[in-house]
């Protein structure tokens, strides 16, 4: 095995606002967290425990965690072991024990309507005039978020995101060992804590690590997906009529019943100025994943091992 393998459970400790796209003046969220935004939190917090060359470091450290640690998508649960991923069914989108012809059928599903009630708040919220202390103009918006605690039998339970880390075995940063906890570059302090998503100024989007397990080469599987790894890439089968973990990239000989996005955002890039001199910072480039299947989109037919890419989309292997 050329990659050591880690489930992680996080709890959130505040609502989670995942960008998705508005509806009006309000702000959806998406039901779970792609890898990207665990991509940047990651890279944000390795780069200021060992960045030594301030801005610049982030770009070196997101490369890093796009080649020898990669990340998968990460999904609510009430329970550890029962993640709840988004599968299409004869109901529609349904959220929990997946690959179930009737959403109905377990008690650990939800239909989206369900998942959204129990599960998905909003806020609203404007900004203030000074001179009068009234609403400003067309400043009102509500933004969505998945709660960090729902309630259940009178009482409440928190909510928590389950994904999995893949990091390269012998990995290294400009020559220095990375490891999860020995080597020069440690990755455990940089995933203790992690702030993802929108609002983070009010306080949402902070997940604190609760429990890491480390697949020991036999039983583990990513979701209930076998993985295969090589000294390159990270693989998983999905069987015919299970559903589909991350989103992954439309190809035309491939046979996928569901929804499909373009999957394009903003990250860190340089762009140059009116005389030419190179400016770098945060939304300066633009990241194209191209048009991908959905979470929950159902294979068809048996595939062949469909390759973990960078921010934990899935693409075909090679």
């Amino acid at each position: 095995m050329s990659w050591n393998v880690y489930r992680l459970v996080y709890q959130a400790l505040s609502p989670i606002h995942i960008g998705w796209h508005t509806l009006g003046y309000i702000k959806l969220t998406r039901h779970y967290i792609p890898g990207k935004n665990i991509w940047g939190a990651m890279t944000a917090n390795l780069t200021r425990t060992y960045g030594a060359k301030g801005i610049d470091g982030y770009k070196e450290f997101g490369d890093l965690l796009k080649t020898k640690i990669l990340t998968s998508y990460f999904y609510p649960a009430l329970d550890f072991n029962k993640p709840l991923l988004p599968h299409f069914t004869k109901q529609g989108l349904c959220y929990g024990v997946h690959a179930v012809e009737d959403c109905t059928a377990k008690d650990d599903n939800y239909i989206v309507e369900e998942f959204e009630r129990r599960f998905i708040g909003s806020f609203g919220q404007t900004a203030i005039l000074p001179q009068s202390n009234s609403a400003e103009d067309e400043s009102l918006h509500e933004s969505e978020y998945i709660s960090h605690c729902i309630k259940k039998n009178r009482e409440y339970e928190p909510v928590f995101f389950v994904g999995y880390i893949f990091l390269k075995k012998e990995a290294d940063f400009n020559g220095r060992k990375v490891g999860l906890t020995t080597g020069d570059v440690r990755l455990m302090p940089a995933i203790q804590e992690l702030f993802v998503g929108g609002d983070l100024k009010y306080g949402w989007g902070r997940l604190k690590l609760q429990n890491i397990q480390k697949d020991e080469g036999c039983e583990e599987k990513m979701f209930g997906y076998k993985f295969s790894l090589n000294s390159e890439s990270v693989c998983i089968k999905i069987p015919e009529r299970f559903p589909i973990p991350a989103h992954l990239r439309i190809e035309s000989d491939f046979k996928v019943k569901g929804d499909i996005e373009p999957l394009v955002g903003r990250q860190w890039g340089t762009v140059r100025d009116s005389e030419g001199k190179e400016i770098g910072g945060a939304g300066r480039e633009i990241s194209n994943a191209g048009i991908c299947w959905v979470p929950g989109s159902i294979v068809e037919e048996e595939t062949e091992p469909l390759q973990i890419g960078e921010f934990g989309i899935l693409t075909r292997e090679g």
